[in-house]
């Protein structure tokens, strides 16, 4: 893949992720920033790991895309997605293989799927455990946020403590993806205190990621980017497997529905991954 690649990218993938008529209907709804910080986002790992991102072109045009990148001792696959025409040829193993050599010399692997049964099939198929979750949606019940939440906006010199954090829970540190987080849109809220430390990447109310070293820390973290949902908005909380059942009553309790969602994806030697709540693009 190339960096003139990524809006192809960002189209192909779009289009073969969200099919129905609901995941049609979310893509209208896309505001020209959004669109513009998800082609920044495959640039941005483009620059740290161009070696583990390839696209199929079928005619000059981009018809598959697997992109991947290495951090300290995790593989984590950020995209895989194949347009329905070059679906069952064979093309998405061939993708997948180039972007799972990235992964040689690393101990640990993660992938956040989507519901797509080829896909599931294709990770299974490479060794990977299938952890099922589910997603939370809908408006926060506000009156149900815990008063005197220990919670404070983090600085700079607060992505050393993130990184302490990522490494204890899941193996490895975010580092410049972190970084690429807040810088389009996130919000860093840092928990640090005698109970334990934490942090969430938090956007609209809604945890882009969330890691913490003690349940509790981890409730209080995900009620505090609940708390920031914008008035009339709804709050999204994403990828709760079985290990994250602490996040179960903070979720009920502010009033927001659970549905199934596509399962987190695990291989090798990592953290205990718990309490986390992944982010898709970076685990």
């Amino acid at each position: 893949m190339k960096p003139e690649d990524a809006e192809a990218v960002y189209h192909t993938a779009s289009n073969a992720l969200f099919e129905s008529p609901e995941g049609e209907e979310m893509l209208r709804r896309r505001t020209p920033e959004e669109v513009k910080n998800r082609i920044e986002r495959h640039k941005h790992i483009l620059r740290y790991d161009p070696a583990g991102a390839w696209v199929a072109e079928d005619d000059g045009r981009v018809s598959g895309v697997a992109i991947s990148l290495v951090r300290e001792r995790v593989w984590v696959l950020s995209l895989f997605a194949v347009d329905a025409a070059h679906r069952g040829t064979g093309l998405g193993k061939h993708l997948l293989e180039r972007a799972l050599g990235y992964a040689e010399g690393c101990d640990g692997a993660m992938i956040a799927s989507s519901q797509h049964p080829a896909a599931m099939r294709s990770y299974a198929r490479a060794g990977f455990d299938l952890h099922p979750t589910l997603t939370a949606s809908g408006p926060v019940r506000r009156e149900s946020v815990p008063a005197g939440l220990t919670i404070r906006d983090g600085e700079a010199r607060d992505l050393e403590l993130a990184a302490e954090v990522d490494r204890a829970i899941r193996g490895a540190a975010h580092g410049p993806d972190l970084e690429q987080m807040i810088e389009t849109g996130c919000r860093l809220l840092v928990a640090d205190g005698p109970s334990g430390r934490g942090y969430a990447a938090e956007r609209d109310g809604s945890p882009a990621v969330l890691a913490a070293t003690r349940p509790e820390v981890a409730q209080d973290l995900l009620w505090a980017c609940l708390e920031r949902t914008p008035p009339g908005e709804k709050a999204e909380v994403d990828w709760i497997s079985g290990r994250q059942n602490w996040a179960v009553p903070v979720v009920l309790e502010a009033g927001l529905s659970l549905s199934p969602f596509g399962p987190i994806c695990t291989r090798g030697d990592l953290g205990p991954l718990t309490p986390y709540l992944p982010s898709g693009p970076f685990l």
